[in-house]
């Protein structure tokens, strides 16, 4: 059962984030492209090879990605809005990610069975996102989840307001 750290660093706000062990050892480099459409995420090796990617294919409310390992499709990442939460569903896979999506403390299931555990650790470098993944099949499309979700979690409007300290709701 891996356990990998997203780490959150200046580069971060430039698309780049490094992707470390419980030892801080380097694994993986992720690297982002953001915008008002066409978001994506690649995952590269320390030497430079693509792993896989995720690509932004609607926009909207319930924007739409698409998994990609070794350049072919594997999975649709599609919100759906409940009555008290909202959901992420991962097609061709069936998981379904369920928690806190603003505040990236969430986790991935499928059936009963938790594939990734998502939360925000500060580790020595400053703060990080701890993921623990229940198999190494998994390693690649848990990462470039995570790494949209985060991103979703910070184009949120309650989520910008919790960051800077404000309420939604009047003083009593």
């Amino acid at each position: 059962m891996p356990t990998l750290y997203i780490q959150k660093t200046a580069n971060a706000l430039r698309g780049v984030s490094t992707v470390v062990d419980n030892h801080q050892k380097p694994l993986y480099i992720l690297d982002g492209k953001h915008g008002l459409r066409q978001d994506s995420f690649v995952l590269y090796t320390l030497s430079g090879d693509v792993l896989g990617e995720i690509k932004q294919m609607s926009l909207g409310l319930s924007p739409s990605y698409q998994l990609f390992q070794n350049q072919e499709p594997i999975a649709d990442l599609k919100k759906i809005w409940g009555v008290w939460h909202e959901f992420v569903y991962v097609t061709h896979f069936n998981w379904l990610i369920i928690g806190d999506l603003t505040q990236n403390q969430y986790r991935i299931v499928y059936h009963t069975q938790t594939i990734m555990q998502v939360k925000p650790v500060m580790i020595s470098t400053g703060t990080a996102f701890q993921l623990t993944i229940s198999d190494d099949a998994d390693l690649i499309p848990c990462i470039l989840i995570a790494a949209v979700l985060n991103r979703w979690a910070y184009s949120q409007p309650k989520a910008f307001l919790r960051k800077v300290g404000l309420t939604l709701r009047p003083n009593s």
